[in-house]
């Protein structure tokens, strides 16, 4: 997607998220874990976003050799460098090694014990690299005016898809991709409405909020009143309502941000620091648990290691971003798109 296309204060919601999940893991802050459940929703409206555009600039086959290659570049390099980064540091045994350089560790966590350390957060990568797999059929070849009608019913099968993996254990409705693929589906709504009138988002902010409000009330309010209302507890009451107040939550917050050109919000996400942090919030994410691993070596004490920590990932991220991510964009030349007069779908021959 063009630079033009580009949604600026998006970077600050990614620095949020991140710094949430970094909070989580190295200050043990309860329910930070939920800014994953803000990277998958922002994931879902860019990628579907992503998607649309191409589907009316080009024809199937060539939308999809430039989705892939796109994403190719942008996740595979970053991650596998990652991976090799952690294995200095954590060694991974030859049988389990495949689940992880396969993008399929969240489905070994679902089913075995999760790994501990720099690995452990690699599952939501997985969780990302599977929808990214299926997801472009979907958005690419069914009719436009099916599209709402097929992202609702992924956003009502999610919490289907908790209840029947629940015997399972927990991990498994936390990990799998087909337990977590509302909060996606969620964000591929909102790209729908994004695409037939931008300005929808920011007529309706004030409901945004209400709603936000009204989901966060009532999730404390659950969390007061039933002591089975936790992550960990595997109950239906959490694995329904408990995931899906989370999921209307961020979806609600994004479609609120999407809506912001001005404002103390606005200007606190488009601060410079801010969008440095969500630009390279990716290797961030990647690599903020082994440069908690090597920090905690300093025996320092939880500040001075959340600390040290921080300023390790953002070096590691920076590094990455300069070295790696940034001089790959320029390899997304060789696979061009093909422009044609027919959108995908139409009714042209």
């Amino acid at each position: 997607m063009a630079e033009r296309d580009r949604i600026s204060q998006f970077d600050g919601v990614r620095a949020l998220a991140f710094t949430a999940v970094f909070l989580h893991h190295a200050v043990h802050a309860p329910l930070l874990w939920m800014g994953v459940d803000q990277f998958f929703v922002l994931s879902g409206f860019l990628i579907t976003r992503n998607l649309l555009q191409l589907r009316t600039e080009s024809r199937l086959g060539s939308s999809l050799r430039v989705f892939y290659f796109r994403r190719l570049l942008r996740i595979v390099p970053p991650y596998y460098v990652a991976l090799f980064a952690i294995m200095v540091v954590q060694s991974i045994s030859v049988r389990e090694a495949p689940w992880f350089f396969g993008f399929a560790s969240n489905i070994r966590d679902a089913f075995h014990a999760p790994v501990e350390g720099p690995l452990s957060s690699m599952w939501s990568i997985a969780v990302e690299e599977q929808f990214y797999l299926v997801w472009p059929w979907f958005v690419l070849l069914l009719p436009r005016a099916s599209l709402r009608g097929v992202f609702v019913t992924v956003i009502v099968a999610a919490p289907v898809c908790r209840v029947l993996f629940s015997p399972l254990g927990f991990e498994a409705v936390y990990r799998l991709m087909l337990c977590r693929m509302d909060l996606l589906a969620f964000g591929a709504l909102l790209a729908t409405f994004d695409e037939h009138d931008v300005a929808w988002f920011s007529r309706h902010r004030n409901l945004f909020v209400v709603v936000a409000s009204a989901t966060l009330v009532t999730f404390v309010a659950l969390s007061v009143s039933f002591h089975t209302f936790r992550t960990s507890s595997n109950s239906m009451l959490f694995d329904v309502v408990g995931f899906g107040l989370a999921t209307v939550f961020f979806t609600v917050t994004l479609a609120y941000v999407r809506g912001l050109s001005a404002g103390l919000v606005y200007r606190f996400l488009m601060l410079s620091p801010m969008r440095y942090v969500g630009k390279i919030s990716y290797m961030a994410y990647l690599v903020h648990m082994l440069a908690l691993a090597i920090a905690v070596q300093l025996h320092r004490g939880m500040v001075v290691t959340a600390t040290v920590g921080f300023l390790l990932t953002l070096a590691m991220a920076s590094a990455s971003w300069y070295l790696i991510e940034q001089p790959l964009t320029k390899l997304r030349r060789f696979v061009r798109l093909k422009p044609t007069q027919a959108p995908i779908g139409s009714t042209a021959p």
